[in-house]
């Protein structure tokens, strides 16, 4: 067979494309917190501080709010002397016994210091707070009190403490009453006050009491009792009071010598003059005696 005819009947070979198979990527949703509302099916927020209830969003007003500055006041000096800080009214935010991750606002927590202070505590990235303060109100009483001891142990925190100013029936107690819990051989345990009535807060090294309706801070290291701001700021008013009667007083004092040192000198000049001592005792006010003196 010729050569021409060979090829005409090689057949033509056509390249055939092949698509690539690409696997579709579903794009994955964003872990959904325990926070986000049941009706939020989609594009919700994740930011901790998104969707507070009403009672999450409330201010601490009234004794709650005044007790809550005053401890910041008194303990913000000695903490940063120990590195720590107390961070107020912001979220913990930790993982269930599901593994969703939920947030919780307790009222103080103790962490170690730094500037600027988080706007929330996240303990998949910070060690457990080494110590939580509640201050109680009546929508809370019960819960400080009871489930919560358990819930923050479990988290490792290692002290809690109550501070409980309002019964559940929103009455303030004629004195403050302190409920201490730490964590002994894996177990929160319930401290008692001392022999003073102080409790112990070893994370600290400050010893706390309450007389009536007053907090008492003692540095536990020297036994000194923490100043309160505004027992300090009486005592410098009433120091002030007396540095300012101390000066009025020493320059009465001074114009009386200057006015005594002028009367002796004109006393002086008229005896000089030849004129009877009587009558200069009379003018100048310098009695007999004293004008033998001069």
């Amino acid at each position: 067979m010729p050569a021409h005819a060979l090829l005409e009947k090689t057949p033509e070979i056509i390249p055939k494309f092949i698509p690539l198979k690409i696997k579709a990527t579903r794009k994955t949703k964003p872990e959904r917190p325990g926070w986000i509302p049941s009706h939020i099916t989609e594009n919700w927020d994740t930011d901790p501080f998104a969707y507070q209830t009403e009672e999450e969003l409330m201010p601490a007003g009234g004794l709650h709010g005044q007790l809550l500055t005053y401890i910041v006041e008194v303990l913000r000096i000695p903490l940063k002397k120990q590195s720590l800080m107390l961070l107020v009214d912001t979220f913990l935010l930790y993982r269930d016994s599901n593994k969703v991750k939920n947030r919780i606002g307790p009222d103080l927590l103790l962490m170690e210091d730094c500037f600027p202070a988080p706007s929330s505590y996240d303990l998949e990235i910070s060690k457990p707070p080494r110590c939580i303060i509640e201050l109680t109100s009546p929508d809370s009483h019960f819960k400080d009190l009871t489930s919560n001891v358990p819930f923050y142990f479990g988290l490792g925190v290692e002290t809690y403490l109550v501070i409980d100013a309002i019964t559940p029936q929103k009455k303030l107690r004629e004195s403050i009453e302190l409920h201490l819990w730490q964590k002994i051989k894996g177990q929160p345990t319930k401290i008692p006050a001392d022999s003073a009535g102080y409790f112990l807060l070893p994370s600290m090294n400050i010893k706390i009491a309450a007389q009536q309706h007053h907090l008492i801070f003692v540095d536990a290291l020297t036994g000194k009792v923490l100043p309160d701001l505004e027992v300090e700021g009486q005592r410098a008013d009433v120091a002030e009071q007396h540095a300012n009667v101390a000066f009025e007083k020493g320059v009465e004092q001074g114009l009386q010598k200057g006015r005594l040192a002028e009367k002796q000198e004109i006393a002086r000049n008229m005896l000089a003059a030849g004129i009877e001592p009587t009558i200069v005792s009379k003018t100048t006010g310098i009695s007999s005696a004293d004008l033998a003196t001069l």
